[in-house]
């Protein structure tokens, strides 16, 4: 190892360490800076880690081979416990406080490489009965530790968390025992997502914390209500009326004091709003060149559902037509949810989205992904129309009366997985009676037909309908 223009420590403490500590560890003080020396198994040194006092880093041989710096300090037989740190003076400060009890030592390079470190050196870190992880109280040192995690057996792990940055910020600022009752309150950690059923004890006592909100049609209520929380998944042929239908359970729900958010992909806000209101007044408004001939009494009804549509404070649209990134679909549902409380989104349709890349299957079911993970991050409801895959000869069935299969649905895979309700719609060529079945229901597990209903253009009225499933096919 190179030569090295030492100065002496002197009775005073360092960092708040004291000497015996300092030279047990062999760090070296020099003009402008420090060095830490890194040693074998045998004690010899291998490596010499530079640091000037502006930070700089240096090196002198290597760690590779080493378990750490302070490494050659640490014996199972010994020592209750070993402390996994990030910076070389770290690793002292733990001794230190703990009187001993708990050696510590540090990784090379910071908490970047810290798992990766570890993981080469696993046979000398499984010595320990109880390996504490004494990365700094940071954006690198938190991800460092759910890392190292990972590496250890159930119950070998414990994260020490600390007042101050780190161990050694703790003993300058606060002293010594409060590094020590960090580190002896160490809880124990485990990989993100897994728990303990003890954890969750009592949780039942209480009804669950759901919602449950019916829709305006009673056969689809009998199957599986609303519930929040939830990815719900409308499919049908062309033509078959779904996204017809989306809207009529919309104003229900708005009827019932419930705010909506509308995504319609293919129509404009003014169009979406003419069908709204056509809708909850029992006239067909979007396809009129004037209203000639409607009656006062129709006239009144218009108005009085204008007022409810636009008025009441329970609609809010997004004005877009045409294919749009999901990204920016899902920046203006997190602000429908969030900012204007929407309690529903309807999506209309999936595989619009992305420019035509929604065609790509993967593309779909990334996409999926994500809207399932906005809903669980935000607890709210989202309906998305979707199609059939085309040339599927359930779609062209789907036209005529058939029932698809879950194989049929365009990115089957994630919306199949990720969806908590699938519904499909189909209808007879030539009838106006639509039949609903239930392809998916992971709440109440209740599938198949539900009930039907029929749709009268001039009166934007849906008439339900139960019909014997004996007769449907």
């Amino acid at each position: 190892m190179s030569e090295v223009d030492l100065i002496p420590w002197g009775d005073d403490n360092y960092r708040g360490l004291p000497k015996r500590i300092l030279d047990q560890y062999g760090i070296l003080r020099t003009d402008g800076g420090v060095v830490f020396q890194y040693r074998n198994d045998e004690g010899k040194v291998v490596g010499q880690k530079h640091r000037s006092d502006d930070k700089k880093i240096s090196w002198t041989g290597t760690a590779k081979g080493v378990a750490g710096f302070g490494s050659h300090l640490a014996s199972a037989s010994h020592h209750e416990g070993i402390a996994i740190c990030e910076g070389e003076f770290d690793a002292p400060s733990i001794t230190f406080a703990t009187n001993g009890k708990v050696i510590g030592i540090s990784v090379p390079n910071g908490a970047q490489s810290a798992a990766k470190f570890v993981e080469e050196k696993l046979d000398f870190f499984n010595q320990f009965k109880v390996i504490y992880i004494a990365t700094d109280m940071d954006g690198p040192g938190e991800a460092a530790a759910k890392a190292l995690v990972t590496l250890f057996e159930a119950g070998q792990v414990r994260r020490v968390v600390f007042p101050c940055k780190d161990a050694n910020d703790t003993i300058q600022e606060m002293g010594s025992m409060a590094a020590r009752e960090a580190i002896y309150a160490a809880k124990e950690l485990r990989p993100d997502g897994i728990k303990s059923a003890s954890a969750y004890q009592g949780l039942v006592l209480k009804p669950p914390d759901r919602r449950a909100t019916d829709t305006a049609f009673a056969w689809w209520n009998a199957k599986a209500p609303f519930y929040d929380n939830q990815l719900i998944v409308l499919v049908a042929g062309s033509g078959v009326g779904k996204t017809t239908f989306a809207r009529a359970l919309a104003l229900g729900l708005m009827e019932s004091g419930h705010k909506i958010g509308w995504i319609g992909l293919e129509e404009t806000a003014e169009e979406a709003i003419f069908r709204f209101v056509g809708l909850a007044a029992g006239i067909q408004l979007h396809a009129r060149q004037n209203y000639a001939g409607l009656s006062d009494e129709e006239m009144t009804r218009i108005a009085q559902a204008d007022k409810f549509v636009t008025g009441s404070g329970y609609l809010e649209l997004f004005d877009h037509f045409g294919s749009l990134d999901e990204k920016v679909i899902l920046q203006r549902m997190n602000y429908m949810v969030r900012t204007l409380k929407c309690e529903f989104i309807f999506l209309d349709h999936l595989t619009i989205l992305g420019s035509g890349l929604a065609q790509d299957t993967k593309h779909l079911d990334a996409m999926v992904t994500r809207i399932r993970s906005f809903i669980a991050a935000t607890k709210c409801t989202v309906i998305a129309i979707n199609h059939l895959n085309r040339g599927s000869s359930q779609s062209k069935n789907m036209e005529d009366g058939g029932v698809p299969e879950l194989h049929d649905i365009r990115g089957s895979h994630s919306i199949v997985q990720l969806a908590d309700t699938i519904w499909a719609l189909g209808r007879k060529r030539g009838t106006q009676e639509t039949h609903s079945y239930c392809l998916k229901n992971r709440m109440l597990g209740r599938c198949g037909y539900a009930g039907s209903f029929v749709f009268t253009e001039e009166t934007q009225q849906m008439e339900q309908k139960w019909i014997d499933p004996a007769g449907l096919f």
